[in-house]
C-alpha cells in the first residue's frame, strides 16, 4: 500500500506543476502540450561485479512508459515508469573470476525529470504551423528504484528494496509527424548505495553502484484535431481542409497579401486590402488594370500618370518632368524670365543675356558677374574684373594703397626709402624743447623742416607723432608735457604746408621708456618725440 500511494503521487505530480500554464494557454491551440510515450531498450549495471569501466556486456531488455508535459517550446517535464533487469557475474571477468559471486535483480524505476530540447522552438512557426525537426535534448531529475537482488556466493546484505537515484542523460528526437516522434536516448542513474547488487563489502565499497537505461522512445502528442495540420484546431478553423495561418483563422492566403483567398478578388496576385486584394504597383490608388502608367504613381485626373513637378504638364509630355516649368518652355523652368531655360542658364535667378549664358554684367566691363570679383566696378579680365587704379600690377581689393603705386611685398604700398627712415629715426633724438616746456628749441625746427620735405614726397601717407617723458616729476604733469610737445611738432609741420588730416599726435607721459630712467643719459633718451610714417 505504501508503494501504491507513492506511485500515485508521482504520476499526478506533472499535472500540478503544469496547472498554471494550462490555465493561461489557448484552449483551441493544437500544439501538443501533453505527450505520452513508450520506451523500448536495454538496462545494465556498473558496480562491484563488473570491470570498473563502462560496458554493455551484461545488458538486458527494458521497457517502460512515460508522460511528458511541454512547459515551453524547449523545456518540459516528464514522468517515467521503467522496467528492466540488471545482473553481474564475476565469471565473465578474469579479474573477478576467483571471487565467484553473481547476482541478478528486476528493476522498477519511477522518476520525474526536466527535459531541454535545443531546437524545440523551431517545431512551430509564428502562426502555429507544425514543421518537422531533429532536435538533441538533455534530461535530468530524481527517481525512486524498486529492486530485489538475487545473490549467489556473496556476502548478502539486506538494505531494503527501495533506493533513490539521480537520472542524467541525453538523446535526440526525430519528428515522424505532427503527432508522433521517435527518440533515441541513453541515461545513467547515479545511486546513493553500493548495494544495488545486494552484496556487502565486495569489490570497491567506496564507489556507489550505477545503472543505465538506453533505447528508443516512441512519443504520441495529444491535442485538438487539426485536419489540415496548419496549427489551428478544426473547431476554430474557417477552412478546416485547407492549411492556412492562425491570423486568417486557418484559411489559406495563396498570394501572401494578408487577405484570405475566399475574400481576395485577385487570390493569385499579391495586392492590398483596400483594393480587395488586387495590386496597385505604384501605390497611387488607381488599380493597375485602369492605370495608364501602372509602374509610376500618378493622379486620377491624369488616368494614373504622374505630374512630378506639379506644373499641370504630365511627365511623358514634359521636357523637364522633375522641375516645374511653363508651357512656352515645354514644361521647363525659366525662373528669371530671360528666355533661357534654367538648365542652360548659368545664373537662373538673375536675368542675363545669351552672350553671358544667362548671367548679368552689372558694371558692363564685358565680364559676367558670376566670374567678376568686382561686379559693381569696371575692371579688366587680368584681375578677374577688378581695377588696378595705380597701375602697380596689384588689383585694388588686395592693394593697401590703391591710389599709390607700390610693391607687392609691401601690400601694394610704396616703400619708405632708407635715407628718409634714417631722418625720422634721427629726429627722435634731435627734436629738443626748453626745459619743462613744450616750446621748440630753434635747432629742432631744422629737423622738422626735413620731415616736412619727406612728407611732401609721400602723398597718401600719414604721420603719427608720439611724445614721451622721463619719470621725473608728477605723472599728470608728464602726461600733459608729452602731449604738448607732440602737438608743438604737429602745429609746426602744419605751418610748412602739411595737411593736418594726414597727421595725428598723442602724448604718452613716462610710459614705454627706451632707456634706464635711473641714469641721466637714460632719462635724456626717454625724453623724446617719435615720428612714424605709414600708408593711409
Amino acid at each position: 500500500m505504501k508503494h501504491f500511494r507513492l506511485i500515485t503521487l508521482f504520476l499526478i505530480l506533472p499535472f500540478f506543476v503544469s496547472a498554471q500554464d494550462d490555465a493561461a494557454s489557448d484552449g483551441g491551440s493544437s500544439k501538443g502540450k501533453w505527450e505520452g510515450g513508450l520506451f523500448l531498450g536495454i538496462s545494465n549495471y556498473l558496480g562491484d561485479l563488473v570491470e570498473p569501466t563502462f560496458t554493455l556486456k551484461q545488458s538486458n531488455p527494458a521497457f517502460g512508459i512515460l508522460l511528458r508535459n511541454h512547459l515551453s517550446d524547449n523545456f518540459g517535464i516528464r514522468a517515467n515508469l521503467f522496467y528492466g533487469k540488471i545482473e553481474g557475474d564475476d565469471a565473465n571477468y578474469d579479474r573477478n573470476r576467483d571471487r565467484g559471486a553473481k547476482f541478478e535483480s528486476t528493476l522498477v524505476e519511477l522518476s520525474l525529470m526536466g527535459e531541454y530540447e535545443f531546437l524545440g522552438h523551431k517545431r512551430y512557426t509564428a502562426d502555429g504551423a507544425f514543421r518537422k525537426v531533429v532536435s538533441p535534448y538533455i534530461f535530468g531529475g530524481a527517481g525512486v528504484t524498486f529492486g530485489n537482488p538475487d545473490v549467489a556466493n556473496g556476502d548478502i546484505e539486506d538494505f531494503g528494496n527501495t533506493r533513490f537515484a539521480l537520472p542524467l542523460g541525453l538523446g535526440i528526437k526525430f519528428d515522424l509527424s505532427r503527432k508522433v516522434s521517435l527518440g533515441l536516448e541513453y541515461g545513467t542513474r547515479f545511486t546513493f548505495t553500493d548495494f544495488m547488487d545486494g552484496i556487502k563489502a565486495t569489490g570497491d565499497p567506496d564507489n556507489n553502484d550505477i545503472y543505465n537505461f538506453g533505447g528508443l522512445v516512441l512519443g504520441f502528442r495529444f491535442g485538438d484535431k487539426d485536419s489540415d495540420d496548419d496549427g489551428v484546431a478544426d473547431e476554430k478553423d474557417k477552412c478546416p481542409t485547407l492549411p492556412g495561418p492562425a491570423s486568417l483563422e486557418g484559411c489559406p492566403d495563396s498570394d501572401g497579401d494578408g487577405l484570405a483567398d475566399r475574400e481576395d478578388t485577385c487570390p493569385n496576385e499579391a495586392g492590398e486590402v483596400r483594393m480587395n486584394g488586387c495590386p496597385d504597383r505604384d501605390g497611387d490608388g488607381v488599380a493597375d488594370n485602369t492605370d495608364d502608367c501602372p509602374d509610376q504613381a500618378g493622379l486620377r485626373r491624369f488616368s494614373g500618370c504622374p505630374d512630378t513637378d506639379g506644373d499641370n504638364i504630365i511627365d511623358k509630355e514634359d521636357n523637364c518632368p522633375t522641375a516645374a516649368g511653363i508651357p512656352a518652355m515645354n514644361g521647363c523652368p525659366d525662373s528669371d524670365r530671360d528666355g533661357i531655360t534654367d538648365a542652360q542658364d548659368k545664373c537662373p535667378n538673375e536675368a542675363g543675356t545669351g552672350e553671358h549664358e544667362g548671367c548679368p554684367d552689372t558694371d558692363n566691363d564685358g565680364i559676367a558677374d558670376n566670374e567678376d570679383d568686382c561686379p559693381n566696378d569696371p575692371g579688366v579680365r587680368k584681375f578677374n574684373g577688378c581695377a588696378d587704379t595705380d597701375n602697380d600690377g596689384i588689383a585694388d581689393p588686395g592693394d593697401r594703397c590703391p591710389t599709390l603705386a607700390g610693391l607687392a611685398a609691401n601690400a601694394g604700398c610704396p616703400e619708405i626709402k632708407a635715407e628718409d627712415q634714417a631722418v625720422l629715426d634721427l629726429a627722435m633724438k634731435n627734436v629738443q624743447f626748453e626745459t619743462n616746456s613744450d616750446k621748440l628749441l630753434p635747432s629742432s625746427k631744422k629737423i622738422l623742416d626735413q620731415i616736412a620735405e619727406i612728407l611732401s614726397r609721400y602723398p597718401g601717407f600719414k604721420m603719427a607723432i608720439d611724445g614721451y617723458t622721463d619719470n621725473v616729476g608728477n605723472d599728470f604733469a608728464n602726461q600733459q608735457l608729452s602731449e604738448g610737445r607732440a602737438k608743438s611738432c604737429y602745429d609746426y609741420l602744419a605751418t610748412k604746408g602739411i595737411a593736418k588730416a594726414t597727421m595725428t599726435f598723442n602724448g604718452h607721459g613716462e610710459s614705454n621708456p627706451i632707456a634706464d630712467n635711473n641714469t641721466a643719459s637714460g632719462r635724456r633718451l626717454n625724453r623724446r618725440v617719435e615720428f612714424k610714417l605709414s600708408p593711409q
